[in-house]
């Protein structure tokens, strides 16, 4: 869910208003407001308003090397989402179902 966070925070200013806005979109949801954690609430707070260049070049590194799979037919791609926090230099394969 904390990717969802990351979208949110485009839309406010402060750790605060950015809390707000997840907790009431998870109660639209029916969802409970525990499954986001707050350290994940705060974390992405930290780095509203900037731009992290070399998550671009992680993020692009990667997605030429799926595609590069795609096309040799060699290894499998990454199989739907693709998560990388810049903030930890850790990435994440989920898959999504509908």
């Amino acid at each position: 869910m904390w990717f969802c966070v990351a979208l949110m925070a485009g839309m406010v200013d402060t750790e605060d208003e950015l809390e707000k806005l997840v907790k009431a979109s998870l109660h639209n949801r029916s969802i409970p407001s525990d499954v986001v954690d707050h350290d994940i609430i705060s974390r992405v707070a930290q780095s509203l308003g900037t731009e992290f260049v070399p998550c671009a070049a992680v993020v692009g590194g990667t997605l030429a090397q799926e595609v590069l799979k795609i096309i040799t037919r060699k290894d499998m791609p990454i199989n739907n989402w693709y998560t990388y926090d810049a903030l930890k230099g850790d990435a994440i394969t989920c898959t999504l179902k509908p």
